[in-house]
């Protein structure tokens, strides 16, 4: 399959284009935010052929393609709807899930820039320590300023990222790293008394090149005060009055609040992973180690980079990257391991390239294919990086600059002052790694797990009414069946009952869709309505929560549809199962208004 059908599949799966608020990738996966989630069809995204997997985390669904990412990105975005890239408002509150959200979707898009600088400046330590270049002739100068340039401009970088993220003009935010790198600003830096003052207040001068989270504290400030505003002044006047005001309003409250917060909130960090490793020791090396599979299988290995990039910056290593780099090791000799194990040529070629894809820096491909797929590899892994993580805190291995993990990042850990030492140590750690883990992954063999359907399984309508083919359902959506089969409900009545004892395992915000797991392992979406999403909730009083295991017949939900269709909403109830390709036959059965699979 072409990347460019590739890309219509996935974007059709997710329920269109006008589904998507959010679209951005990172250096394996696609990452997408949507209107409604009960449109996506997750399942059916796994099947197609250039996907390794999906994951749904912090309400943000995931595509995993591997190293190739970029290329399939290239064909989504001119099949996206730019007008939905503003979103709606949300009553959601602030929480962990959120503030990860955040931190993935910012830094995303700048690692490209990140890895490039950090890999010269690896490349520098080795030319400085084999003497291939006079420190002072002009070749060396011009490597190492090109360098520094994605660090001492990082806040440019992150307000481009940061006003994309928050949804505000990115010229407006790169405003607000300007006013954190104004020469006149930056010259001051070291004096013993601030000479700025705003309105009678003194303004704290600190150093914001290599800065993380105070120029991502301006732009999310402007982003609020610019939509404020926006609401109260006529479109004739916003062109002028908004963004003036906006920056007035930003730029002093960043200077005398919000900056010097993300600064020292950036130093006490770092001293705070400091003192834990200090603390527990080779313990938090070995917890960080073990649960790293778990941290990347969810998406959430990034949230990280602010850490890592604040160590460099304040204290001119890390220690978190190198159990970074120990941990694609794990994931390359697990997969290498099972490998050796395997009889099935395909299965055996897959995993041996999967293994070659993590040495090199890439490590979903081995992690999603093999390694959780046949469960051993990935406890080989879990177990081989826990002891990698733990040796790189024993030994003191250090990262002297911000790259991609893999073993084209080696040269970075050469220590800038012309010793090895620091890489021989690493080495020892990569290198005993790989080896636990294949070791590891080869004796306890695999243990693919498999879902066994039940022979046959009965879904009754979740309600009064009139059964209709879901090819006479006004959506798209579900009228082609790109859901999965199904059958579909002119409503009679306002209870929802279970069509099957399960899970519920789908419980959209809006109240509009429930999704059920059975018993027997069929996944059954109900969704009230076409386009209710738009009613916030509403017309629906639900009975039940996430997670929480009904019988069939329990009801699950109460909806208003004479207020569904006052606000000239279709009513229609359609009920899919969303896993039905894994299913041989799906009989619908409008006498006794039911669904028969097999």
């Amino acid at each position: 399959m072409s990347n460019k059908e590739l890309a219509k599949q996935i974007i059709t799966l997710l329920g269109g284009s006008n589904n998507i608020q959010t679209a951005l990738h990172c250096v394996t996966r696609l990452r997408f935010n949507l209107k409604d989630n009960a449109l996506a069809d997750m399942k059916a995204i796994e099947q197609l052929d250039g996907v390794l997997g999906t994951q749904i985390k912090n309400d943000q669904y995931q595509v995993i393609i591997g190293p190739m990412v970029g290329d399939v990105f290239i064909e989504i975005e001119p099949l996206l709807n730019h007008d939905n890239t503003i979103q709606p408002a949300s009553n959601k509150k602030i929480n962990i899930n959120m503030v990860l959200d955040i931190i993935t979707g910012i830094f995303s898009p700048i690692l490209p820039a990140l890895v490039a600088g950090g890999m010269l400046k690896g490349i520098i330590a080795m030319i400085d320590g084999f003497g291939w270049f006079p420190t002072d002739g002009g070749t060396f100068v011009i490597l190492n300023l090109i360098s520094d340039i994605p660090f001492y401009f990082l806040p440019f970088l992150l307000a481009i990222s940061s006003s994309r993220k928050f949804k505000v003009n990115e010229f407006l935010g790169i405003c607000v790293a300007g006013a954190l790198m104004y020469p006149t600003f930056v010259a001051a830096v070291g004096a013993e008394t601030s000479p700025f003052t705003f309105l009678g207040f003194s303004v704290p001068v600190f150093q914001y090149a290599d800065s993380v989270f105070p120029v991502i504290l301006g732009v999310g400030l402007l982003s609020i005060v610019y939509k404020f505003i926006d609401k109260f002044i006529p479109n004739v006047l916003k062109m002028v009055i908004v963004p003036t005001a906006a920056l007035i309003i930003t730029i002093p409250l960043t200077y005398l609040i919000l900056a010097p917060i993300g600064a020292y909130g950036g130093i006490y960090l770092a001293d705070g992973i400091v003192w834990m490793f200090d603390t527990l020791g080779i313990f938090a090396g070995f917890l960080l180690g073990f649960f790293m599979p778990l941290i990347v299988l969810c998406g959430m290995h990034q949230s990280t980079s602010p850490i890592q990039i604040t160590n460099i910056t304040t204290l001119g290593y890390d220690y978190l990257l190198p159990i970074s780099f120990c941990h694609n090791m794990a994931e390359s000799g697990a997969s290498f391991g099972a490998a050796l194990h395997m009889k099935d040529a395909k299965m055996r070629a897959a995993a041996l390239t999967t293994s070659f894809s993590a040495f090199l820096g890439i490590s979903e491909p081995a992690l999603f294919t093999v390694n959780v797929v046949n469960k051993t590899p990935l406890i080989a892994a879990m177990i081989a990086n826990g002891i990698g993580g733990a040796l790189t805190t024993l030994l003191g291995a250090k990262c002297f600059a911000f790259v991609m993990p893999g073993i084209t990042s080696l040269p970075v850990y050469a220590n800038p002052d012309g010793t090895i030492t620091n890489l021989l140590l690493m080495c020892v750690c990569i290198i005993s790694t790989f080896i636990i883990a294949a070791v590891l992954a080869f004796f306890l063999g695999m243990k693919k797990g498999k879902q066994s359907n039940a022979k046959e399984s009965t879904i009754k309508t979740p309600l009064i009414g009139k059964i209709i083919s879901l090819d006479q359902v006004k959506d798209e959506t579900f009228s082609s069946g790109m859901m999965g089969k199904g059958f579909a409900v002119l409503p009679e009545d306002d209870i929802i009952y279970a069509p099957c004892s399960g899970n519920i395992v789908v419980l959209a915000d809006t109240k509009h869709a429930i999704g059920l797991k059975a018993d027997t392992g069929e996944e059954i979406l109900i969704h009230v309505g076409i386009d209710t999403v738009e009613l916030e909730g509403k017309p629906f009083e639900v009975f039940v929560q996430l997670n929480q295991h009904v019988n069939q017949g329990d009801k699950l939900m109460k909806v208003d549809f004479k207020q569904i269709q006052t606000a000239g909403y279709d009513t229609t109830v359609p009920v899919i199962c969303t896993n039905s390709s894994q299913y041989q036959t799906i009989t619908i059965d409008e006498a006794q208004a039911c669904m028969t699979i097999q």
